[in-house]
């Protein structure tokens, strides 16, 4: 079958309408939240709790492998596709980016801007060759009154005023409303959560500064009058306040005492905001708290049921949204009929402790599940010889009716039944 595909279109379609998005707002400096502070997707990250789970979605989806495998005929798993001509896209997205770092590119666009977007090369064929990633803020999405999509948008490599189809366009989305064609922006959308923490930042930063919490009384018995009173607190917090000097003992003569004061209501207001919005972001981000480094009151064993929560709710939705979109649109129709998947491998994230994996192994070897081979990759280890056989235990075996006694002359015994040849692995390419 000849393989069908698009090509780019530098043509301007009459006829199409403009899909706003949010992002593009808060990427121009366009979103003010209530508390005065611009929020834009630079301006976010200054906040170590967004900058914190931007990142570690970024690490921990960009470090799981990608890979093809097709369905099997039955519909019971999966036959892996090691030499399928995309796993060189896969591993070499262009000249310039490995792919840990294009795929950590895209999932950062998906959080701060809610969409990532890349241009598809391909050669005469229609093979896809190369992945140029596009800026967000350069891209306009356009639908035409008859429901086809195309994408304005200019590259230094490519071109600028350029209109492409759907088709040769990879757009991972985040969360959508306007009918699928844009994602949401996480930061437009949740300005005034950002804002509060890059405002109480920006505060303690100040008062770190300029030194101005009260941090204690200086008293004295003897009668001031309020020039000499006046004088005397400049010079205090002239020679005491600020950080510079915190650790600078404070000599006290003329029968002054120095009574420090407890943390003021409104301070330890200000400490438990700052902690609220640490949760308040990584909740929307749908990142653990412990994940950025902050651990209030966490023990093992509900951290090790986060992890697995963090897993299935924040990774696995990402990982499905830009499974689904490469596989859509690098992939020719014939090669989805066939049921050719691309995939992310999450074995390196569930990975245990030793122990706790060659156990695994050792229940799975002596069951029949996996072979030694297979264990040894899992570990990065080459094959050995024999290591490819799967073996079951022999006090095992398909249920059945139980066999009629055996008929002959008294004494004849029913022939003994011989232990069942190892089970070689069906080849794979």
């Amino acid at each position: 079958m000849e393989p069908t595909f698009s090509m780019p279109s530098r043509q301007k379609d009459v006829g199409t309408s403009t899909q706003p998005s949010l992002g593009m707002l808060a990427a121009f400096g366009g979103m003010m939240s209530n508390t005065g502070t611009p929020v834009t997707p630079f301006t976010s990250l200054r906040s170590a709790s967004v900058y914190g789970c931007v990142n570690r979605l970024g690490q921990d989806i960009a470090k799981l492998p990608l890979g093809v495998r097709q369905k099997l005929p039955s519909g019971e798993g999966y036959r892996p596709r090691p030499n399928h001509p995309l796993m060189r896209l896969l591993r070499r997205p262009n000249n310039w980016m490995t792919p840990y770092q294009f795929m950590r590119y895209m999932v950062s666009c998906i959080q701060l801007r809610g969409n990532a977007y890349a241009a598809i090369l391909r050669n005469p064929l229609g093979d896809p060759v190369e992945l140029i990633p596009i800026s967000p803020d350069r891209v306009n999405v356009q639908v035409s009154v008859n429901g086809l999509v195309f994408y304005d948008f200019s590259h230094p490599l490519i071109g600028d005023g350029l209109r492409w189809h759907a088709e040769d366009i990879l757009h991972f989305k985040n969360m959508c409303v306007d009918g699928g064609y844009v994602g949401l922006s996480p930061i437009a959308f949740a300005q005034d959560t950002m804002g509060l923490a890059i405002a109480a930042q920006e505060q303690a930063a100040i008062l770190f500064r300029q030194g101005n919490q009260t941090g204690g009384i200086l008293s004295t018995e003897k009668q001031l009058g309020p020039e000499l009173t006046t004088q005397i607190a400049n010079e205090v917090a002239r020679q005491y306040s600020g950080v510079q000097n915190s650790s600078k003992p404070m000599v006290l003569g003329g029968g002054f005492k120095y009574e420090r004061m407890s943390i003021t209501p409104d301070e330890a207001q200000f400490l438990e905001s700052r902690k609220f919005s640490v949760e308040e972001i990584c909740r929307i981000f749908g990142v653990p708290p412990h994940k950025i480094q902050h651990i209030v009151g966490g023990t093992f064993a509900n951290i090790e049921n986060q992890e697995q929560a963090y897993i299935n709710d924040a990774l696995q939705p990402i990982a499905t949204e830009v499974e689904q979109e490469q596989a859509r649109k690098l992939f020719f129709e014939d090669e989805i009929d066939e049921g050719l998947e691309i995939f992310f491998d999450f074995r390196a994230l569930l990975r245990g402790d030793m122990k706790t994996r060659f156990e695994a192994y050792s229940i799975g070897m002596q069951t029949g599940f996996m072979n030694g081979n297979e264990a040894r990759a899992n570990e990065g280890l080459g094959p050995v010889e024999g290591g490819e056989i799967y073996r079951f235990p022999l006090n095992t075996a398909p249920i059945k009716p139980a066999s009629p006694p055996p008929t002959g002359a008294p004494g004849d015994q029913a022939p003994a039944v011989e232990d069942t040849p190892p089970i070689q692995p069906e080849e794979t390419e």
